[in-house]
């Protein structure tokens, strides 16, 4: 008879086992959904896209509004495929609070073809092919290529000028300048363009000098429509020369722009 009861006892046994691990089960969930509501994300690094725009990438994939579960899904599924960003980063703070950081790409420049805008790094690789425009990205005319790969060095003609495009991107980075276009004239000089204003850079001769000059002297010519010599700038002057756009009503002269302090 002993024999017979030892079944019921173990499934009796097996019965409070299960119990015990569904309310434990269904204990977490309650303290999951309910102690780990999100309140704040704190956004940091993101400057092509808003805040708002940042928070809806890395809540949109989760659809409840819970500070554990964002941060999983982000820890084991990264965010991919975001134009002009490289990775987003979540980390979880507390039960009511994550940060975000966003780690764009370094864009030096892009080349304007067939209405897409190619994107590139300082070192000529491709970052991304989009149709939109960024205004704080100079785009370089007058460079030809066939075809291009993402991730891929630019297969430029004019390797020689390229190089000179990179070195170019790089100081104009490196001094905050705002260049809306660069392009090479007849005799292979660089021209810079930024709002009315023609930079008139000449051959590679002192280009960093010139460059980090450049900020200074389009600040004193701030508001004015013309062209700005600077192809002797750096070997024996400071003086550069601004040649007004020439208008019906007026016709100004030449004027000097002393950089010297």
């Amino acid at each position: 008879m002993k024999k017979k009861k030892q079944p019921k006892k173990r499934y009796i046994k097996l019965k409070w086992i299960l119990l015990i691990f569904v309310i434990m089960i269904i204990s977490s969930l309650y303290i999951v959904f309910t102690k780990f509501q999100l309140e704040t994300i704190s956004v940091n690094g993101n400057t092509r896209y808003t805040k708002e725009e940042i928070q809806e990438i890395v809540t949109e994939r989760s659809y409840v509004n819970n500070s554990l579960l964002i941060w999983l899904i982000n820890y084991f599924r990264p965010v991919q495929g975001i134009p002009f960003i490289d990775k987003i980063e979540v980390t979880y703070e507390n039960p009511h609070k994550i940060s975000v950081d966003v780690y764009e790409m370094a864009i030096a420049g892009c080349i304007e073809d067939m209405g897409e805008y190619i994107y590139f790094d300082r070192d000529g690789y491709i970052l991304e092919s989009e149709s939109q425009r960024l205004d704080d990205i100079p785009c370089v005319e007058g460079l030809s290529f066939q075809q291009f790969v993402l991730h891929e060095k630019l297969p430029v003609e004019e390797k020689e000028q390229f190089n000179q495009i990179l070195r170019v991107t790089q100081l104009i980075q490196e001094n905050e300048l705002k260049i809306e276009h660069i392009r090479f004239g007849i005799a292979g000089d660089l021209i810079l363009y930024q709002d009315d204003i023609v930079i008139q850079l000449g051959m590679e001769d002192n280009l960093e000098e010139k460059m980090m000059n450049l900020s200074g002297i389009l600040e004193k010519a701030k508001g004015m429509k013309g062209t700005l010599h600077m192809e002797e700038f750096g070997k024996n002057s400071k003086v550069v020369t601004f040649v007004p756009e020439k208008t019906k009503k007026t016709s100004e002269k030449n004027k000097k722009v002393n950089t010297d302090t």
